[in-house]
């Protein structure tokens, strides 16, 4: 008798196993990242692909797919701000050598610190002024919905406020003001004042 229990319960083992298997292996849900078909390249829009370029400005384009027609969008935008965030962080780090060529002091100077620790204030809080400048929406098969957004940045009101805040810092204007960084920067603050 322990012989058969013992036999039906490796079957049935067996039996659990294959069927756990079996189940897995066929039921993959629905892809919701699709490959691009033809439909979907060839209606990809113009600003997509050739980023507008405006001065004082920064625009970023992201893609994104979703059961879900909002969250497509949120998807796509969140893509962009990152883009965005990403070059930023490139950008802040040249000038921060910038103002260390052009001041003469070393990475390990105070006045270099307060710079680097005020741009990075700025620009965080700035990031988050961006807004979607475009947006277009495809429904793909499968009820799938692909989000195409276009984000644009005011670059010319972060330097603005980065400038204000120089200028707040005794200590560090006192260094930046004679250099052709700080003349840049005001040159494209006056041109953000006129354009408004």
């Amino acid at each position: 008798m322990k012989l058969n229990t013992r036999k039906v319960s490796i079957i049935f083992t067996i039996i659990f196993m294959g069927a756990m298997l079996f189940n897995c292996a066929g039921n993959k849900g629905q892809d919701l990242s699709p490959d691009a078909d033809r439909k979907t390249i060839k209606n990809i829009p113009d600003w997509f692909i050739d980023t507008p370029v405006k001065e004082g400005y920064k625009y970023h384009s992201a893609t994104a797919t979703s059961q879900d027609l909002q969250m497509a969008i949120d998807k796509a935008a969140l893509n962009a701000a990152n883009a965005l965030a990403g070059q930023m962080d490139s950008e802040m780090s040249a000038l921060v050598k910038r103002a260390q060529e052009e001041t003469g002091l070393g990475s390990d100077s105070h006045v270099i610190d307060q710079f680097t620790q005020v741009q990075e204030q700025i620009i965080s809080q700035s990031l988050k002024d961006y807004r979607i400048a475009k947006k277009e929406l495809q429904e793909e098969k499968g009820n799938i919905y692909r989000a195409y957004v276009l984000i644009e940045w005011d670059a010319d009101a972060a330097n603005k406020r980065l400038l204000a805040k120089i200028k707040a810092d005794e200590q560090l204007y006192t260094m930046m003001r004679s250099t052709e960084l700080f003349d840049e920067m005001e040159r494209k603050v006056e041109a953000y004042r006129n354009r408004k």
